[in-house]
């Protein structure tokens, strides 16, 4: 499914937000990017409102660290008992902690950022009162890059402490996934690389590594945080999938960070860069004396 598709799909399938909508062609008034006349026949004489219609424009806005923004109008009439402020909380429960991964392109996951009350009138003298509901696009890219890699490392390290959580890049995802107290979604990104040391045959690097938790329930958030920092300290390295070690540098817990956007956990790896590999003996020519 494309992403517009998924989106739909969360809220087409929400119980507790689809009851208050209007109803069109026999289904709920959900649309995108723009809703059907009022004189269209799918309404049936009936009311169109409330009903919901969403946008999104995947541009990056780098002053918000995010990959796009998603626009959802709550759309209801002065004349019905459902307004805005009833259906913005359940809006924002069907986006809260979920991932969605579309057939192309990466995992999105989605943070609210703010919500903005409006009326229009109308030549009929109706008044339509609304909310513009917003919330940032994050996009999850997987970070796997080539051996030494320092991202499936972590990832593999987390996933033997950690087999209930749902690692990014590591485990298979569904189209929609969402997190849960059980099942936590962990992703881990690397920030930067940096070379500190070489050697004729080594080069020393050092990457930063960002590990987000993504789970509704704070406690569970920094319990799996703590104790994976503690691990590691006791640990003091990470074997890479070479068998290589993977020395831990700096490590640092943030648990006022956002989880979405910055992650909780900051590690510091020092590993090895091999400039040469080495070379197997080759049998060229076989002499035989014979005494």
């Amino acid at each position: 499914m494309k992403l517009e598709e998924l989106i739909y799909k969360r809220f087409i399938n929400s119980a507790n937000l689809v009851k208050h909508l209007a109803v069109f062609s026999g289904v709920p008034a959900i649309f995108s990017p723009e809703p059907p006349e009022e004189n269209q026949e799918g309404w049936g004489g009936n009311t169109q409102y409330p009903m919901v219609v969403y946008n999104f424009d995947l541009q990056a806005n780098e002053e918000r660290h995010s990959a796009g923004t998603l626009s959802v109008s709550l759309l209801c009439q002065n004349t019905t008992e459902t307004t805005p402020e009833v259906i913005e909380p359940l809006v924002r429960d069907c986006l809260r902690d979920v991932v969605l991964k579309p057939a192309e392109g990466t995992p999105y996951c989605f943070t609210w950022a703010r919500t903005d009350a409006f009326t229009i009138d109308s030549e009929k003298g109706n008044v339509t009162i609304g909310s513009e509901v917003r919330f940032d696009i994050l996009e999850y890219p997987s970070q796997e890059t080539s051996d030494p890699d320092p991202i499936m490392a972590v990832n593999k390290y987390i996933k033997e402490l950690y087999p209930e959580c749902l690692i990014m890049g590591y485990d298979r995802m569904e189209e929609i996934t969402e997190a849960t107290a059980e099942k936590p979604i962990v992703y881990c990104r690397l920030v930067s690389i940096e070379k500190s040391t070489e050697t004729n045959t080594v080069a020393w690097m050092d990457g930063k590594i960002a590990v987000h938790v993504l789970c509704p329930n704070s406690e569970v958030r920094i319990k799996i945080a703590t104790i994976i920092a503690q691990r590691i300290s006791l640990d003091g390295e990470i074997i890479m999938l070479d068998y290589s070690p993977m020395f831990v540098k700096h490590l640092q817990v943030n648990y006022k960070a956002d989880y979405l956007k910055e992650g909780q956990l900051f590690i510091t790896g020092h590993y090895g860069l091999l400039r040469y590999k080495a070379k197997e003996h080759t049998l060229i020519a076989a002499h035989t004396k014979y005494l």
